[in-house]
């Protein structure tokens, strides 16, 4: 779930010794569209949590606003996950690769980079999911969606720890499992890429041992999240891209999908999606010129999905206590709910992304990267 954002392109001016951005730069436009497309994709799918709330009435599925239209969305939008992870692969080959092999990127300063962006609304959403689940405790006498609390899991959670291994129940801030899991990948890419380069090579080996660990039956997020992020490193080696393959074979996979039942399938759609993530990829950093005129919109509406995806369970819980509170039932069926329900998760998430991610990033950043001398 990189949530969702899970990796950051930081096309302002390089801290210390990073590699300035390419050229090419304009082409990740695409991608800035697909995350948010992926974010949304969460948000319509955690829609769902709102049958938890007190009080409320038996929903049909297909009466949720628009659900004729967006049935995707409400029914797979957990697999925006899997894209994150697609586009965090490919960025990070795209910036880091070449400069962590030189070594022009201390191991010091890419961890605190990724800490910079990550930590501070991690750690702000987790205590104030701990909060509210105590208040929501005091009038319903439970947590609400995840019921799991113990303090072993609030020491791994705190640290972006629970997805490294065996997959644990979800707890506290659920959604938070996807980067945990990426977290570790982080790690795991450095290393190699330090060791090997960023290669074709590289990539294909990373996804063939993904896929047989996960063949064995060692099905950890973090096994799954490497595959994916490999897979997104590999779009970014290829050059030039095969934009009309990759949407053929898209086409193909949707069309077999749809043929065939597969989307019923849930054990098999991770492996479609991995065939399917690349095919985006490269669709969606080829030419796109006209998003040029775009561009600040774009950018703004990619900034947005770190925020949203960490912010959003929290404040469906600070509805669930309104709701517990005043006895209210939210008419879920409505549009206008689910535009409130949209819209003000992504306001909140602009504020906090301008007030509070932005203003702490650059404070750790001052205090911990070495500046190019």
């Amino acid at each position: 779930m990189g949530y969702a954002r899970l990796f950051d392109l930081e096309a302002s001016a390089p801290i210390g010794r990073v590699a300035p951005a390419r050229a090419d730069a304009d082409k990740l436009l695409g991608l800035e569209l697909l995350r948010f497309t992926s974010a949304l994709a969460v948000l319509f799918f955690h829609y769902r949590h709102f049958a938890h709330l007190v009080g409320m009435p038996a929903v049909g599925r297909a009466t949720v606003p628009f659900y004729g239209l967006l049935w995707p969305l409400y029914e797979y939008g957990q697999y925006g996950v899997q894209i994150f992870w697609g586009i965090s692969g490919y960025i990070f080959f795209w910036k880091y690769g070449a400069a962590i092999h030189a070594k022009a990127v201390a191991a010091r300063d890419f961890f605190w980079l990724r800490f910079s962006r990550l930590y501070p609304l991690h750690l702000a959403t987790l205590a104030a999911v701990i909060g509210l689940q105590w208040v929501h405790r005091q009038y319903t006498g439970e947590n609400f969606i995840y019921p799991t609390d113990d303090a072993g899991l609030f020491v791994r959670q705190l640290f972006l720890a629970t997805d490294w291994g065996p997959q644990p129940p979800f707890s506290f801030n659920g959604p938070i499992w996807s980067i945990s899991a990426e977290v570790a990948v982080y790690a795991g890419f450095f290393l190699a890429v330090r060791r090997f380069g960023p290669t074709l090579q590289l990539c294909a080996a990373m996804i063939a041992a993904g896929l047989g660990m996960q063949l064995i039956g060692i099905d950890w997020v973090s096994i799954g999240c490497a595959t994916y992020f490999f897979a997104g490193g590999l779009v970014t080696l290829i050059r030039p891209k095969p934009v009309v393959p990759a949407a053929v074979v898209l086409t193909a996979l949707i069309g077999i999908c749809i043929a065939t039942g597969t989307l019923g399938d849930r054990d098999k759609l991770p492996t479609i999606f991995l065939l399917a993530v690349p095919c985006l990829l490269v669709i969606l950093t080829g030419d796109w010129s006209f998003l040029a005129r775009w561009q600040r919109q774009v950018q703004f509406a990619g900034n947005l999905t770190y925020s949203s995806y960490l912010l959003h369970f929290p404040l469906q819980m600070a509805l669930a206590i309104l709701v517990a509170a005043s006895g209210a039932v939210p008419p879920l069926t409505s549009p206008w709910f689910l535009i409130a329900y949209l819209g003000g998760t992504l306001a909140i998430a602009a504020l906090s992304y301008r007030w509070f991610e932005l203003p702490a990033q650059r404070w750790i950043r001052q205090r911990t990267i070495k500046r190019a001398g």
